[in-house]
C-alpha cells in the first residue's frame, strides 16, 4: 500500500494505519528509512506536528526506531516480542494486574510449559536443572537472610526451562512476569511466610518429575505453588496490586 492524502478527522491514527500497512506490505522493510518529515508532510497532507505525532506513537509501538542526527529520521525496526515483554512489565509494574490473575493466568500456561520441558528436555538439560537445584539448596540453607539470592536463582532455573521449552512466546511472556513479580517478593513484610524450604522442595519434585518424564505430576506440584504464593503475595500485600 504507497501512502497517500488522509482524511481531516483522526489525521494521526490515518498516518499511523497507513505507515502500518506500509510496513506490513513490504513497501517498507526492517532497516528502511522512511521518508524525511517535510517529504512525509507532502505526500500524506498533514502537518509537521501531526506527522511527528504519528512517528512517536509508531516508535512506542515498536515499529519504527528513531535516530537523530545527520543520518537520522525514522528507521522501520525488526520485529520481535521486546514490546510485549516490556508492555507486560509495566503492567505489572504499575500494579494494573491483580496477583489473582496472574496466578491464574500462570497456571494456565506454566503447565503448558513443563509440559513442553518434559518432552524437550534432554540429559544435558537436566544437568543444568539439577545445578540450580545444588544452589537452591545451598542459599535455602543460610536461611531467609538470603532470600534475595535464593530468588535470584529461581529465576535462572525458570530461563532454563524456558529455553528448554524453545518457543518465543513463553519467553516474551513468562519472563517479564516472573522478574517484575520476584521484585515484589523481594520486599515482602513477613519473608516466614515465604518458606524457601518448602520452596526448595516444590522444585525439587518438579525437577525430579522432569527426568522421569512425569508431566502431570510436574504440572500438579508447579500449580500448587504458584497457587501457595499468590496467597503469600496477597498476604504481604492486602491492597492487592491496583
Amino acid at each position: 500500500m504507497a501512502l497517500g492524502k488522509v482524511q481531516k478527522s483522526s489525521l494521526v491514527q490515518n498516518i499511523i494505519a497507513q505507515i502500518e500497512e506500509a510496513i506490513l506490505d513490504g513497501i517498507y522493510k526492517t532497516g528502511d528509512r522512511l521518508p524525511p518529515l517535510l517529504e512525509l508532510q507532502t505526500i500524506i497532507g498533514a502537518s509537521q506536528g501531526t506527522v511527528r505525532e504519528a512517528i512517536s506513537i509508531l516508535q512506542q509501538k515498536g515499529l519504527v526506531e528513531v535516530r537523530r542526527g545527520v543520518k537520522g529520521g525514522a528507521f522501520v525496526k525488526d520485529s520481535n516480542t521486546d514490546s510485549i515483554a516490556e508492555g507486560l512489565g509495566v503492567l505489572i509494574r504499575q500494579r494494573k494486574i491483580s496477583f489473582n490473575d496472574l496466578a491464574q493466568f500462570r497456571m494456565v500456561v506454566e503447565s503448558g510449559l513443563i509440559r513442553l520441558v518434559v518432552e524437550k528436555v534432554t540429559d544435558k538439560d537436566m544437568d543444568c536443572l539439577k545445578g540450580h537445584l545444588l544452589q537452591l539448596r545451598a542459599v535455602t540453607r543460610k536461611g531467609l537472610k538470603e532470600w534475595n539470592a535464593y530468588l535470584d536463582e529461581e529465576v535462572l532455573l525458570r530461563k532454563d526451562l524456558i529455553a528448554i521449552a524453545d518457543n518465543k512466546i513463553y519467553s516474551a511472556v513468562l519472563i517479564p512476569i516472573h522478574e517484575n513479580l520476584f521484585a515484589f517478593a523481594r520486599n515482602f513484610s513477613n519473608l516466614k511466610e515465604a518458606e524457601p524450604e518448602k520452596a526448595y522442595e516444590d522444585w525439587r519434585k518438579i525437577v525430579k518429575a522432569i527426568e522421569e518424564r512425569d508431566a502431570n505430576t510436574a504440572v500438579k506440584i508447579t500449580t500448587d505453588h504458584i497457587e501457595r504464593y499468590a496467597k503469600i503475595y496477597l498476604a504481604n500485600y492486602p491492597n492487592g496490586i491496583k
